[in-house]
């Protein structure tokens, strides 16, 4: 009854952004109203925080696997690609005697395949 009980609890406290002085003002209520004895409450505030700490850190890897899945869906390239690109075609202007440009310069964007096929189905949606 008690799982069930701190289930239930976890659920409602929204326990991802529970702060350990919310867990205890949940758990002091719960001593007043008598559903909770004194020497259980210590404990329950330090299982509910320890859940919060779990679900907190799940959501973290949720978040950083379909960050993953997108930039991977997308073609975008990492910080450390970037870096890596950057690092050789410095080398490479060194090498040809290329000053390096300060500014950026504005590419035009070629459409794909994908996105020609979907401006043409809407032709009043914005280009991406």
């Amino acid at each position: 009854m008690k799982d069930v009980f701190r289930r239930t609890l976890l659920a409602g406290l929204g326990a991802v952004s529970l702060t350990k002085e919310r867990a205890e003002s949940i758990v002091d209520e719960l001593v007043k109203k008598g559903e909770l004895s004194k020497d259980e409450a210590a404990k329950t505030v330090s299982e509910l925080l320890d859940k919060s700490k779990e679900q907190r850190e799940a959501v973290g890897e949720a978040i950083k696997t379909e960050v993953s899945k997108l930039r991977s869906e997308f073609g975008f390239v990492t910080r450390k690609e970037y870096d890596a690109l950057l690092a050789r075609v410095t080398v490479i202007e060194e090498k040809l005697g290329i000053k390096p440009v300060d500014e950026v310069v504005e590419a035009e964007v070629v459409p794909t395949p994908e996105s020609a096929a979907e401006e043409a189905k809407d032709p009043e949606k914005e280009p991406s």
